[in-house]
Formats: structure tokens, C-alpha cells, sequence
């Protein structure tokens, strides 16, 4: 009988990847060239009879929302992908002939191109898990202090504290396994092994490919069958020569992520929250926080289940049950419902502050989201006209720890039921509002703040100070990156006393380099980037950790100099991009 069983595991597996596989296949092929209509099969379409701006939607996700802002504002969509007189560009599936042909300060394109630094499980967990490495050696004192003490007086991650110009004083440096589920990736041998000799049935997995969405693909583990079963079905590949010699045609990437087994319940069903980091400017850096709302189960929720929709929250598990088009608005609720049952339900039991909500776990998700953001801050492919809004899932335990969960490229915007038709339409708009104000203000150098356009969204980073100077002038000598470190007791600091002074507001800054005329050089797009600091001797690149909590609306101010780079981008596996969940 147990053979029996796992091999009906094994080919339970096996479709679950084919399954993911197919979903890929689709979204490797734009929607959007299946929406488009042209007049003649073939045939270039004309320009539009009008003067422009033109705007170019590729896909369905959003789409109303965003051709209606843009049409108020008298501009003309296209219906050809590849027209490339657009002003705005949003679709729901990278292309890569898009980011080649893409005029920097002339257009503005949603998604970063490489978002998966993010938006992958593998790029997050290699993302936070460099970034805390990065930390850690940072931390470290210098071997003389350390000698004369004879004490190791190393502080631990969560003892470090930053204080950074503008912010509400100290913050603590998070530790990544205080926010993030113990993960291990499964395409790499030795965590792949570590896992299956650490499982043990007291406790539940649950299995996710890298970069699909909307609950494709998952399953839990729950029992050594059940990892047996993986575990063949992993070695049987690696043994595989076929896919050694056609690594593209391999199984999509997985990861095992320890499964949050007590979860806070809102009357019995398991519930996650969704919010937003929008990157509204990339040249220089603007990224602010966005409440969304709370996604639950239609079902009770059951530990020992094996259905997915009472352990998976998303929209699209959701609808597969027959009850979801009349019970649809009871799945999701606003962010003031969400406050008022918690004030109502667990603010005395819990000895909570009031408004729990908008207070102690609003400021944790900005935390944790400029945390991460920091971690790939260096690695992100930054032009002017860049901007993009990503989905971030948040789950709470019954003890009020808050959890990170992914992260999703082309979040889904539909208003599929009232609270998201409260929602959603807000969030699009203000995410346009901002992308065209940052623009227009880095075109002219002027100064960000204040931005008219913010109204919900929270700034986590203002990035002006990652240049230098200030914008101004010539906008854009990157800030020289730091010398390396003396190794002698009498080390410097690792950045000048004159650059730190440079960083902070109102200091005096070094004169822009001025062209043979006297007048202020433009600089090349190269050359406005600011640039990572260059690697030391062990590949980390130096910087000063941060990771603000931005605990009020419209904080802003000055930043330091450009975080660590988190690792090597060969580690993450190219994705073209998904549809929203």
C-alpha cells in the first residue's frame, strides 16, 4: 500500500508542475497580443488620427482604471503593442523588446525589469538572506576594540540601531527571522537535503513554486509520505541528463516554507492582509507604503485539511468553491473593518493599543517592506520612468507577530466586490498621481517633497540623498562610493566625515561638475544612476543599514548612501512576468 501511495503522489506532483509549466507557457505569451485588434492581420497599425500622448494597456488587470485616468487627461490609447511613441506603458507581462526600446525621461513604464529580485520566492529569501548577511558583518567591532576588551562585543542584529535624518529617531534593524517563515530552496542540493532531515510530522510545510501566483502549483506537507514523495520526484530530475543538457526546459524552481500553523482567526477563518510598495520614481528613488485590504476564507479554517481553499486566501482559490458568488463580499473586508474587529474582539484579551491595526501593525509592514526594499536597492535596474506597484502579503499569528508571506509582481486590480471597488480604484490612481508628479519633478530637478499627489501612500524612502549633490543643479553625480577600511586598530570610519556631513539635509555640498562653457554638464544616463559602492574582499558591498518604519503619513528625508547588494542575480531564475494575484 505505501508504495502505491506514493507513487499516486508522484504523479499528483508531476501535474502540478505541468500544470505550473502550462500557466508559464501562457504568460511567457503576452494576453495582451490576444486582446489587441488590429485593422489587417499583419498590418502595422496606422498612427491614431489624434496628437497624443498615447497610452498602451497590455492585458485586462486594471484596465478600465487606468485608460479612464489616462483619457481624463485627453490622452489617446493604442491598441498596437508595438508602437513606441507611448507616454504610458502598463502591462501585465514583461517584454524584453520594451525595456530595450524605452526612452528614458521621455516615457514611463510599469515594472521594473528585474522585479524579481521581489517578486520570486527565490529572489526575496536570496534578497533578505544576503542583506542579512551584509548586516551581520557590519555589526561586527573591529578586532583591536574587541582584543583589548576580551570580550566578544559583537551586538546581536536586533541591538543595532540606526537613526536616519527626517525619521522619528532610533528604529530597530530587523532580523529576517523575525518577519520571514524559515524557508529552503529546492534546486539547491545541500538546503533541498538539510530540509528532508529536519521535517518531522510535528510540524507543516507547504510546497511553492518560485514565480507563480494565484495558489498555483502549491501543496502542503504534512507527513513523511508526502516528503518521500518530493524527494524522489526532486532526485529523479537532478538523475535526469535530458534536463541537465536543456536547463530551460527544467521544472520551475520550488521552495519549502514552514506553514504558519496558528493563525489569527476572524470568526473561525483564516485570513491574510494585503498592501502595496509602490516604487513610484527609480531615478531618484521613491517608494512608499499603500494599505489594501484583508483577504479571508469562505470556510472555516481546519489545520488538518487537505483543501486548499480554507488554507489559501487569494481570490482565485476562492472562486473555485460553489458558495464564492454569494458569499464573494464576505471574503474580503476593508482595513477599517479589520481595526474595528480587532479593537472589539482581542484589544482587552490581547492587552493591545487601540486601533492595533493602523497603529503597531501598519508601522511593522512598513518596516518590513523598506527592509526589503533596502535589501535590493543596489541590484534594482533604475531608469527615469521606471515605477511599479507590487503585492504584499502579510499574515498575523494569534500571538500579533506579523509575518511576511511574498511578495507579487502585477498585483490584481479588479473590483470584483464592494470593498474592492472602495479600494482598488484609489490605489491605481494615486500610484499613476505619484509616478507622474516624481517624473515630471526628476525631469526638472526639482526638489520631491512636498508631493501634492500623496494621499494614502506612506513614503518609505526618499531617495535625493542617494545622489550628489542634491537635485539641483546638474542632477546627478553619483555620491562616490567609501574607501575600504583601514585594518589597523586606528581605522577610519567607513565613509569620510566630509561625505557624512554631505548626506545630511541643509549641509554644504561639493560644487556640479560644469562643462567647457561654465554651464552645468548634463549628464549621461549612466551617469545619472547612482552607482552601488564598490565590493570588498569578501563580495559585500559597504553601506549604512537601514530600514526605516515610517510610523506616520509623509515622513520623508534624506537617506544614506546606497545599501549592500544583495546576491548574485545568476542565483535567481528569469521570469517574464505573471498575472496578478
Amino acid at each position: 500500500m505505501g508504495s502505491h501511495r506514493e507513487e499516486g503522489l508522484l504523479q499528483e506532483l508531476s501535474q502540478l508542475d505541468q500544470d505550473a509549466e502550462l500557466d508559464d507557457a501562457d504568460t511567457a505569451r503576452p494576453r495582451a497580443a490576444l486582446l489587441e485588434k488590429h485593422p489587417l492581420e499583419g498590418e502595422k497599425q496606422p498612427p491614431g488620427t489624434g496628437q497624443g500622448p498615447f497610452f498602451y494597456i497590455g492585458g485586462t488587470n486594471g484596465a478600465s482604471i487606468i485608460s479612464s485616468y489616462c483619457k481624463s487627461k485627453g490622452w489617446q490609447r493604442i491598441q498596437n503593442s508595438r508602437r513606441e511613441d507611448y507616454k504610458l506603458k502598463w502591462c501585465e507581462v514583461k517584454c524584453r523588446d520594451t525595456y530595450r526600446s524605452f526612452r528614458e525621461g521621455e516615457q514611463l513604464l510599469y515594472q521594473l525589469p528585474n522585479n524579481q529580485l521581489l517578486t520570486t520566492k527565490i529572489g526575496l529569501l536570496s534578497a533578505l538572506r544576503e542583506h542579512a548577511r551584509v548586516l551581520s558583518k557590519t555589526s561586527k567591532p573591529a578586532p583591536c576594540a574587541q582584543a583589548k576588551s576580551g570580550k566578544d562585543t559583537t551586538p546581536a542584529p536586533e541591538e543595532l540601531m540606526w537613526s536616519s535624518p527626517g525619521r522619528l529617531g532610533p528604529q530597530r534593524v530587523l532580523k529576517m527571522e523575525d518577519f520571514f517563515p524559515e524557508t529552503y530552496r529546492l534546486d539547491i542540493r545541500d538546503e533541498r537535503e538539510a530540509f528532508f532531515t529536519l521535517f518531522d510530522e510535528t510540524q507543516m510545510w507547504i510546497c511553492k513554486p518560485t514565480a507563480s501566483n494565484q495558489g498555483k502549483g502549491i501543496f502542503l506537507l504534512r507527513n513523511q509520505e508526502e516528503v518521500a514523495a518530493l524527494q524522489a520526484k526532486t532526485q529523479s530530475i537532478e538523475n535526469d541528463p535530458t534536463y541537465r543538457k536543456m536547463p530551460f526546459r527544467a521544472p520551475q524552481a520550488r521552495v519549502v516554507q514552514r506553514y504558519i500553523q496558528n493563525p489569527l482567526l476572524l470568526d473561525g477563518k483564516k485570513f491574510d492582509v494585503r498592501s502595496y510598495l509602490l516604487i513610484a520614481c527609480a531615478m531618484p528613488y521613491m517608494v512608499f507604503f499603500g494599505h489594501g485590504y484583508a483577504r479571508l476564507t469562505l470556510g472555516l479554517y481546519d489545520p488538518h485539511s487537505s483543501d486548499l481553499g480554507g488554507h489559501l486566501t487569494n481570490q482565485f482559490m476562492q472562486k473555485k468553491s460553489p458558495l464564492y458568488l454569494l458569499l464573494k463580499d464576505d471574503t474580503v473586508w476593508s482595513m477599517e473593518h479589520l481595526n474595528r474587529y480587532i479593537n472589539d474582539k482581542f484589544r482587552e484579551a490581547k492587552r493591545l493599543p487601540r486601533d492595533w491595526v493602523f497603529t503597531t501593525f501598519t508601522k511593522r509592514m512598513q518596516q518590513i517592506l523598506a527592509h526589503c526594499f533596502l535589501s535590493v536597492k543596489s541590484k534594482l535596474k533604475c531608469k527615469l520612468g521606471y515605477f511599479d506597484l507590487i503585492g504584499c502579503d502579510f499574515l498575523i499569528d494569534e500571538n500579533f507577530k506579523v509575518w511576511l508571506l511574498e511578495m507579487n509582481s502585477t498585483p490584481a486590480l479588479h473590483t470584483s466586490c464592494e470593498v474592492l471597488r472602495e479600494v482598488i480604484p484609489g490605489v491605481v490612481m494615486e500610484t499613476l498621481d505619484l509616478a507622474l508628479e516624481t517624473f515630471q519633478k526628476s525631469l526638472r530637478s526639482q526638489k520631491m517633497l512636498p508631493l501634492l499627489s500623496q494621499r494614502r501612500f506612506v513614503l518609505l524612502h526618499n531617495g535625493e540623498a542617494d545622489l550628489w549633490p542634491r537635485l539641483g543643479g546638474s542632477r546627478s553625480v553619483p555620491r562616490p562610493p567609501s574607501p575600504p577600511p583601514r585594518p589597523a586598530c586606528d581605522a577610519a570610519p567607513a565613509a569620510p566625515p566630509a561625505l557624512r556631513a554631505a548626506g545630511r539635509p541643509g549641509a554644504r555640498r561639493p560644487a556640479p561638475r560644469r562643462g567647457p562653457s561654465g554651464a552645468p554638464g548634463r549628464p549621461s544616463s549612466a551617469q545619472r544612476r547612482p552607482r552601488p559602492p564598490t565590493p570588498g574582499p569578501d563580495g559585500a558591498q559597504r553601506g549604512d543599514p537601514e530600514a526605516p518604519g515610517g510610523g506616520r503619513p509623509r515622513v520623508g528625508g534624506g537617506e544614506p548612501a546606497r545599501e549592500p547588494s544583495p546576491g548574485s542575480a545568476d542565483e535567481e531564475r528569469k521570469n517574464a512576468g505573471h498575472r496578478g494575484s
